[in-house]
């Protein structure tokens, strides 16, 4: 399954802020919400372009990765 880093990218950047993105993106605060804790079903190439370049990421591997879920589940 894919999952976005949102969570991990926020916590290494301290003056980031999921109102700053929500600001700097003019994404909704909620969707910001469900795309930092995982909980989105879906996400929009806009919405992924604008947080991207919001957060002058250098790589989709820095956004996105995957994770295989039967690996999750024997943990």
């Amino acid at each position: 399954m894919f999952r976005l880093k949102l969570d991990q990218i926020l916590e290494s950047k301290p003056d980031w802020t999921m109102y700053k993105l929500h600001i700097q993106t003019g994404i909704r605060p909620n969707t910001i919400s469900d795309m930092v804790n995982n909980k989105a079903k879906q996400w929009s190439p806009e919405n992924l372009n604008k947080i991207y370049k919001a957060l002058g990421l250098k790589s989709i591997n820095d956004l996105i990765e995957y994770v295989d879920e039967a690996e999750q589940e024997g943990k």
